[in-house]
């Protein structure tokens, strides 16, 4: 459950040409939790996004981030085109989890239910990101996951894993989209993402080889290098 501060090395070569804002969404970092897999979706989350740019007086923002925050991304350019500019969307699937990921969430669900929150948070890094990500995140991300209560984790995490397909929305994505995918991400894999990028009209398409489902924080200055170009690309 990390917090937006994990993009902050991503974006620090643009820092004085770009003003950059890192918000929690719903269930992460510091944000409110609740105990609904309802009140996650990503349709929640854009709703407080946007008025937090409502708030801040932001009309239109360039929209980005990886996974989960990368989805939200594309998301809000198929249902609030008139707020983004352009998507940067690193590894977000707008796709169902599949079904190994549903039987593994099934087979694991009993840690979280049982408040064992460490325990389940080694195996799922162990899954996504192997025994190195584990040693590097887990003082930081296990403290976190404490802000959480039984009931609110597993309304989390039961929303990621009953997600459904939504790709042909992404048809009808207008602004510039840059997709980037490591070519060793299980999920969404590298076949996932090119029919992202063909499905979005104009999508640019990155693939970082080698990289997995964080390519942002594996191979970062590859990336910084493709984000800065996207930027450049919309006058930025």
């Amino acid at each position: 459950m990390e917090d937006s501060s994990f993009m902050l090395a991503d974006l620090e070569p643009f820092g004085r040409r770009i003003r950059a804002l890192f918000p929690d969404t719903r269930g992460h970092g510091l944000s409110s939790r609740f105990e609904r897999p309802e009140d996650y979706t990503y349709a929640r989350k854009m709703e407080d996004l946007l008025l937090w740019l409502d708030a801040l007086g932001i009309e239109r923002a360039v929209w980005g981030g990886a996974s989960m925050g990368a989805a939200l991304s594309l998301w809000a350019a198929v249902h609030a085109p008139a707020r983004v500019r352009g998507v940067v969307s690193i590894s977000g699937p707008p796709y169902p989890a599949p079904p190994e990921d549903r039987a593994w969430w099934a087979a694991h669900r009993p840690l979280v239910e049982t408040g064992r929150f460490e325990e389940y948070f080694d195996a799922n890094v162990r899954l996504r990101m192997g025994e190195a990500a584990l040693r590097r995140l887990y003082a930081e991300v296990t403290g976190r996951l404490r802000h959480h209560s039984v009931a609110s984790l597993l309304a989390l995490l039961d929303e990621t894993f009953e997600r459904t397909d939504w790709l042909a929305d992404c048809a009808r994505i207008g602004c510039p989209v840059l997709v980037i995918a490591g070519s060793e991400d299980s999920f969404p894999t590298l076949a996932m993402s090119r029919r992202v990028a063909d499905t979005i009209p104009g999508a640019r398409l990155h693939v970082v080889e080698g990289g997995p489902h964080f390519p942002n924080r594996s191979h970062r200055a590859e990336v910084q290098a493709v984000i800065g170009e996207f930027f450049a690309s919309l006058g930025i």
